[in-house]
């Protein structure tokens, strides 16, 4: 249960942090407009913030190869390049603090990219449209983990060392120290920065096992990120393997997953079960990335369940 008594004191502790400047938003807003074309959007573009979105439109991700702004917005659409922009800031925002010392920001940004590759996978056997969203929410997931170490340095460093003394999760840790998790945190930062309803859940309740599907929102999203961090979180993250190879890998399976999703389609019903269908599809096509990831990652074999530390 979320200790809402919690929530408010670290809301407020949180609020008015700028995860997102001021040239970003412009942009942002511009995307947003029907009326706006590309030349518009090119022309607020710095040449810091061209190399961002192209970097992130050229990711194991997206998958494309794509050397000029005009033509990556065009493949891409508005939607894409504001997700792009929005969790490329937000992650920039985090990696310039002097005070990640001692946090594997590295570690993490693997992490996030092979969460996302999952996700993906996930996200088309499964036929969910909204790729640009689960790009977003895979990617930023964990960023509660980023806020705690910048902004509540001093309980990171009192869950740090009650993680290592008692040797518990990262999650438990934080669970003691400050009422709520880091899903929770990244969550409250994320509804700072306007993201959706959807992206929103998606984070706040990566790692919930109780929610409730008949009177809940539509959880899709939320579903899916939830388990592709539970698949990403039982492997050892390889160094020599990136995050593209598990899309190509898993072709196969994608293929297979997406015939399983058709034939549970044919039998779902209307309103409310409806979900509980798409949950246990989920669960289906989790299973078979799990089974064929097995065949090529080390399985973790450590008892806590956290798969990024709090401190190094």
């Amino acid at each position: 249960m979320i200790d809402q008594e919690s929530i408010k004191k670290i809301e407020t502790r949180l609020k008015g942090i700028p995860l997102i400047d001021a040239a970003i938003f412009e942009i942002l807003s511009l995307l947003d407009k029907p009326e706006t074309n590309f030349q518009q959007i090119v022309e607020k573009l710095s040449p810091e913030i061209s190399a961002k979105f192209l970097k992130m439109a050229n990711s194991a991700y997206y998958g494309r190869n794509v050397r000029t702004v005009e033509y990556a917005i065009r493949v891409l659409g508005f939607k894409a390049m504001k997700q792009i922009l929005t969790t490329s800031t937000i992650i920039d925002h985090f990696a310039t603090k002097a005070d990640l010392k001692g946090f594997n920001f590295e570690k993490f940004q693997k992490h996030a990219h092979f969460c996302a590759a999952v996700s993906r996978v996930l996200g088309e056997m499964l036929g969910y449209e909204a790729l640009e969203d689960l790009f977003t929410a895979a990617m930023l997931h964990n960023i509660g983990k980023l806020v705690i170490v910048v902004y509540l340095g001093d309980e990171y460093k009192e869950i740090d060392a009650l993680k290592k003394s008692q040797g518990i999760s990262s999650r438990e840790a934080e669970k003691r120290v400050l009422g709520v998790t880091h899903a929770e945190i990244g969550g409250l930062a994320l509804k700072q920065s306007n993201a959706s309803k959807d992206i929103y859940n998606a984070i706040s309740h990566h790692e919930a096992d109780d929610r409730d599907l008949l009177t809940g929102p539509p959880l899709r999203l939320e579903l899916i990120i939830r388990e592709a961090s539970r698949i990403i979180d039982k492997f050892t993250l390889p160094k020599k393997f990136e995050p593209l190879e598990i899309i190509d890998l898993l072709q196969e399976t994608i293929d297979q997953g997406e015939k399983l999703y058709e034939e549970g389609i044919k039998v779902q019903v209307l309103s409310k079960e409806h979900e509980h269908i798409f949950q246990k599809l989920v669960k289906e096509a989790s299973e078979l990335v799990y089974v064929e990831l097995k065949e090529t990652l080390e399985e973790r074999t450590d008892d806590v369940d956290d798969p990024l530390p709090a401190g190094q």
